[in-house]
């Protein structure tokens, strides 16, 4: 198994935890989004030769501060905003349109998906007027599409090829 490898499978699997943690519960525990995070300094820090990846940074910050913004105005929940943030920073200000689209239109799909369920009773416990949406969901969901179509190499270029 090679380090890189190893990343995607962790990162993979904490947006995979996220999205299920979401879905059943409209939470996302505040540890998900910082072993992202922590992930992502880990990598920093193996790729020796790596300068500060500000542009990264910039994305996350940028991430965040809308997301807090949304979360004030109550149209997101605050585990979106630092999930969405914290998937943010795997991904230079360049891939900001990238994933904010691919999240989007995960979120399109979540929420009709919700939508039709609640309308055809497929819901059967949850009250009708319950509009809440897992989007945790969709931010996994668009992480990992932005990250296949941006290329898992181009995301972890810098990470040595052996273990």
């Amino acid at each position: 198994m090679t380090v890189t490898f190893g990343f995607i499978t962790i990162w993979v699997g904490t947006l995979f935890a996220a999205a299920i943690s979401d879905l059943r519960a409209y939470r996302i525990p505040n540890a998900l989004p910082g072993v992202l995070m922590l992930l992502f300094g880990v990598a920093q820090i193996i790729d020796s030769g790596a300068t500060v990846p500000w542009s990264n940074i910039a994305h996350f910050g940028i991430a965040l501060i809308v997301g807090m913004f949304l979360f004030s105005r109550g149209w997101i929940g605050g585990g979106d905003a630092k999930l969405y943030a914290a998937t943010a920073m795997w991904f230079a200000l360049n891939g900001a349109a990238i994933l904010l689209f691919f999240t989007t239109m995960a979120g399109a799909v979540l929420a009709l998906a919700f939508i039709v369920a609640r309308m055809t009773g497929l819901r059967k416990n949850v009250p009708k007027e319950d509009r809440r949406i897992p989007y945790g969901v969709a931010i996994a969901a668009g992480g990992v599409i932005t990250a296949a179509f941006v290329g898992w190499p181009v995301m972890f270029a810098n990470l040595p090829k052996w273990l």
